[in-house]
């Protein structure tokens, strides 16, 4: 099996602290190293929202380089590139870096996107070529002229470093947009505890009327005991003990990162058939009768916030009971505004499982596969991580019925 990476796509408006230091954080050490941290939250609604981030720098006592890979073509791979670092904003120097290993941004607007997509998809075209003919040579510069002048609003970059320097000074002045947010989930260890971050890879406006959500598609390893069935009936959740794998900057290798899970049927409604189906279908994937560690690739519903909750009798005072008792108020009356929030929580939701062919190793049309992977694997942990705390919930949106019968991604967010 391959490796695959785990990774985000976040859309939502941005909330920046209004301490510059903490939105673009700056420390230099005493080996001369000075790193330099970008963070601000992406809001999926007013009660859940998740933190992005970038993190690079220079030493000012090495020669630095930028490590990146160059773009592959239609019967050549790309390769390990080596670039000085006084050449790494050069356009010649950006343009032979595949997409993949660029921090992207394009803050335009929609009147120039389709313009700037098209160019993208003949500049593509024309670099998937093994080689080009003088007249196609041509025909790339001018696209590359054309691609530049009307990119105004965007940049592309090959180091962390440019990229948070450029949304520093830039990100503040889009902060009433509403934007999409690529790049991978990544995880380390610092001071015996397990971290999780966004890294960004891509950001650009969108329309606002475009659906919000913050969703990641991981790849999930776990065994015949993963699955948690003991406080469903009081909490109405399934909860999964599962493991990711991610590169551990400490170990200097891939390992396996604890994560726990959970299949949230709060919304469901039990006396609907297609509902209890649902749940069952997402419970089965984890229902594995062999020994061995299990992976599949899911939708997951990355939540940080506090749910809504049902207002009922019971959170009324004594007085606004007696109120409703002699026909003077409803409970409706006395409702907060907005709804009533419950404990703030973080959780990852499993919406529904990738059943596609990824790559010739992964093959998840099937369901879930026995990875290579012995169960002594998973539960290796350096000496001073521990595992994580478990992560939780999503604000509940107002639809119908039918809308709830059909909106199985929403059913379990």
């Amino acid at each position: 099996m391959s490796k695959l990476q785990n990774k985000f796509e976040f859309i939502g408006n941005v909330f920046i602290s209004n301490d510059k230091e903490k939105f673009h954080e700056v420390k230099e050490f005493d080996s001369g190293w000075v790193k330099n941290r970008l963070s601000f939250a992406v809001q999926e609604s007013k009660t859940n929202s998740v933190f992005v981030e970038l993190e690079g720098g220079y030493s000012k006592s090495k020669p630095n380089k930028v490590y990146s890979f160059s773009k592959g073509t239609e019967n050549k791979k790309g390769s390990k590139l080596e670039i000085p670092w006084a050449d790494r904003l050069k356009d010649e120097t950006v343009n032979m870096v595949a997409d993949f290993s660029k921090i992207i941004i394009d803050f335009n607007d929609e009147s120039v996107k389709e313009k700037l997509n098209d160019l993208r998809y003949k500049l593509r075209g024309l670099d998937n070529k093994d080689s080009l003919t003088e007249e196609e040579k041509k025909s790339r510069s001018k696209l590359l002229d054309e691609y530049k002048e009307l990119n105004v609003n965007g940049a592309e970059f090959i180091h962390e470093y440019d990229a948070i320097q450029f949304l520093s000074e830039n990100l503040e002045k889009y902060k009433d947009k509403k934007f999409k947010i690529t790049g991978s989930v990544e995880y380390n260890t610092w001071n015996g505890r397990n971290f999780r971050k966004f890294k960004i890879q891509t950001i650009e406006i969108v329309s606002n009327d475009t659906p919000s959500q913050l969703r990641a598609n991981m790849d999930v390893f776990y065994t015949n005991d993963s699955l948690d069935e003991t406080s469903f009936d009081e909490e109405k959740k399934y909860f999964i003990d599962a493991y990711v794998l991610s590169y551990d900057n400490q170990a200097k290798r891939d390992r396996f990162f604890p994560q726990q899970l959970v299949i949230n049927a709060k919304k469901l409604d039990f006396n609907n058939e297609l509902h209890l189906k649902r749940l069952e279908l997402l419970k089965n994937f984890f229902k594995v009768d062999e020994d061995g560690v299990y992976h599949l690739l899911w939708e997951v519903n990355i939540f940080r916030g506090a749910d809504e909750v049902d207002f009922t009798e019971d959170d009324l005072s004594p007085n606004q009971k007696e109120m409703i008792a002699l026909g003077l108020n409803t409970l409706d009356d006395f409702k907060p505004k907005g709804g009533m929030l419950g404990e703030s929580r973080e959780e990852n939701r499993l919406l529904k499982p990738i059943l596609k062919k990824v790559n010739d190793s992964n093959d998840f049309t099937e369901g879930a596969l026995t990875s290579t992977y012995e169960v002594e694997d998973l539960t290796y942990i350096p000496q001073q991580a521990q595992k994580t705390a478990p992560s939780e919930g999503k604000e509940e949106s107002k639809v119908t019925e039918e809308e709830k019968d059909n909106a199985f991604d929403d059913l379990f967010a």
